[in-house]
Order: structure tokens, then C-alpha cells, then sequence
């Protein structure tokens, strides 16, 4: 099974009180369900791949209303041949749906979040993210993200995380409207707001995983960077310090000039740093690391000026 598939099977292994599950159903079925009217009966269809979903979703209905449901399930002709269980519902539809705030008097779906579930608003986004939500495996990208039909439910997930420190983000995607998280540590605090412990963990050792070797390939282009950048500068300062001995020679240098060559010569692949640490063994005295770098820079004028007077002969 995917990451994602385990993370909605981790949730609805958890129970809850009546008014959170009441809340959840609300989430679950303002974004899945579909109200039909027919020789003046009414029907609600419910359409999800999810078996576990589909078993969650009569859980919470026969607990809550006491309501029979009828499940069908047939096969996808796509390649990815999963089964799609469609839930119907019949009796008592109208009873339920008023209750739970979805429908007023006339059946018409309300185009409002219900303020009735203000202290469970986080157990509505549960639900949501049961119906339409899905998560990548950490082990490759952060992304969670759920489509919503309309712009104002997208919203109302973005205003209930931003205050627990989640920065959601919405887009218009093939005429839903999409919430999405893309920084792994607050998919991490989503997770947890789900409720989905064990899933949390697994994402939590990923995440550290996958940060870990990032940081550590980091490291490792930094040193061969760094590395390559050295010898660089190494191999321009033997240069240098070869042009001047064969256009000028050394009687002329001054004393720290002429303990900088000695440095550089006897050390041809040491770095400034390294140079220092060993110049009171190599020359006598203490030079410092700026020391020595200031003496390669007269050293480097001194060449580049002995350069253009060979160019102009």
C-alpha cells in the first residue's frame, strides 16, 4: 500500500466522541456527496476507492443516525483497476442531512462552513481530508493537499491551520480548489491535527532521513567545491611565484614576500589556514592566516605586472 493509503487507513482506526465524528461526517460529506431527487424520494450517493473510507463512513452513520446503507462495488476499467464502492442511502435522508447542517427546509446544500461545529472545526478538515485529501511518501516530496468543490471550503481550511503555525496555500486545479502544504515539518503538524499517530512517526523518520542526507550531500559538494577552489589557487600562486623568479628573481623580494614563497613551495596543495599552522614550524614565525594572504596578493601584482611587460616586448 502507498504512504497515502496507510495514512487515511491510520485515521479511521482511531475513534472519537459523537460530536467530533458528527463533525467529520459533516467534512466527509460536503465534499463527497451527491443529493439526487427522484419520483419525489430523495438519495444520497457517496462514491470513493477507499474500502476503508467506505466502512468508515457506515460506522459513523449507523452509530450516529441508525440508518441502513446499501454498498455497491464495481470494477474501474482503467489501468489502475481498483474498485469503486458506491455507498447509497436512502431513508431518513432529509432528517440527517438537516441535522448535520449540510441542507436547509427547501434541500438546497448550503454554500457556507456550519458555525454549529466551531468548537470540532478541526475534526470538519479530518473529514476532508478522508474524502479528497491525499499525501506524497516523504521519501520522495513533501506535498498534502485537498480538492475541494468550492473556493470557500479550501479558504476555511487555510484560516484554522494558519493559527497552529500551518501555512496552507490554495490554487484553482480542473475546477476544484485545492488547499496544499509543500514544507515537510508543517505535513507533520497536519498529520498530527488528523490524528494519524503512527503515520506521523513514519513521516517523522522519513523527513529526518531524507533531511539528513540532503544536508549531508551539502556538506560534500561544499568540501569538493572548496577542495577544487584551493587547488585552484594553489596552482595561480605556484605560477606567479615561477613568473617572478624567471623574469625578476628573488634578491629583490622582501623578507615576508620570501617567506610566503617558501610556505607556498615546500606546501604546494595546502590551503592559507594550513600555511599558518605551519609557518612558525617552516619560517621560524607565527604568520597569520590574513598574513599570508595579503603577501599572495603582491605576489599575484607583482607576476600580473611582470606578465604585461613580457606581452608589450
Amino acid at each position: 500500500m502507498s504512504f497515502a493509503s496507510d495514512l487515511k487507513k491510520d485515521i479511521v482506526n482511531y475513534d472519537f466522541l459523537d460530536a467530533s465524528l458528527k463533525a467529520e461526517l459533516y467534512g466527509i460529506l460536503k465534499l463527497k456527496s451527491e443529493l439526487t431527487i427522484s419520483s419525489n424520494k430523495l438519495s444520497i450517493m457517496i462514491k470513493t476507492t477507499s474500502l476503508n473510507l467506505s466502512r468508515r463512513i457506515i460506522y459513523i452513520i449507523k452509530k450516529l443516525y441508525h440508518i441502513d446503507i446499501e454498498i455497491i462495488s464495481k470494477a474501474r476499467m482503467n489501468l489502475d483497476k481498483k474498485n469503486v464502492y458506491i455507498l447509497i442511502i436512502k431513508d431518513q435522508i432529509k432528517e440527517m442531512l438537516v441535522d448535520l447542517d449540510l441542507i436547509d427546509e427547501n434541500l438546497f446544500f448550503k454554500d457556507t462552513i456550519s458555525k454549529q461545529y466551531q468548537d470540532n472545526y478541526t475534526d470538519i478538515i479530518r473529514g476532508m481530508y478522508l474524502s479528497s485529501g491525499s499525501c506524497n511518501n516523504p521519501n520522495k516530496s513533501y506535498h498534502l493537499e485537498i480538492a475541494c468543490n468550492e473556493e470557500y471550503e479550501a479558504e476555511f481550511i487555510v484560516a484554522i491551520v494558519y493559527p497552529l503555525g500551518i501555512e496552507g496555500k490554495t490554487i484553482e486545479r480542473r475546477n476544484k480548489y485545492v488547499f496544499y502544504i509543500k514544507k515537510g515539518e508543517q505535513i507533520g503538524d497536519f498529520l498530527k491535527l488528523l490524528g494519524a499517530t503512527n503515520s506521523l512517526f513514519e513521516f517523522e523518520n522519513a523527513r529526518i532521513k531524507r533531511d539528513l542526507n540532503n544536508v549531508v550531500n551539502r556538506v560534500i559538494n561544499c568540501d569538493i567545491h572548496n577542495s577544487t577552489k584551493t587547488r585552484e589557487s594553489c596552482d595561480k600562486q605556484l605560477d606567479d611565484i615561477k613568473v617572478i623568479k624567471k623574469h625578476m628573481g628573488f634578491d629583490n623580494l622582501s623578507i615576508r614576500l620570501m617567506e610566503a614563497i617558501t610556505l607556498r613551495v615546500k606546501n604546494p596543495d595546502s590551503s592559507l589556514q594550513e600555511l599558518s599552522d605551519i609557518s612558525e614550524e617552516v619560517v621560524g614565525r607565527y604568520i597569520s592566516k590574513s598574513g599570508i594572504s595579503h603577501c599572495m596578493k603582491d605576489l599575484e601584482n607583482i607576476a600580473n605586472t611582470l606578465r604585461n611587460k613580457e606581452s608589450e616586448k
